[in-house]
């Protein structure tokens, strides 16, 4: 098995902002995966489970850290 944080960083590097992601996994893979998008402000559009097994869609946003002025 990969180290999904690698994937996904480079998912989100692919990925344009309002783009979209579809994983279908088993419910272990599927939080890791949204806990790491949801700490990159991606927003969780669909999270499903049936027995062990699960779908997750998520969308890309245009969120930027704030930056302040001096």
């Amino acid at each position: 098995r990969c180290q999904l944080l690698g994937v996904i960083v480079e998912v989100d590097r692919i990925v344009r902002p309002e783009g979209r992601l579809i994983v279908r996994d088993d419910m272990e893979t599927i939080r890791e995966v949204e806990s790491i998008v949801k700490s990159l402000h991606w927003e969780v559009r669909l999270s499903y489970s049936q027995e062990n097994e699960g779908l997750l869609f998520v969308q890309k946003t245009m969120w930027r850290p704030n930056t302040s002025s001096s």
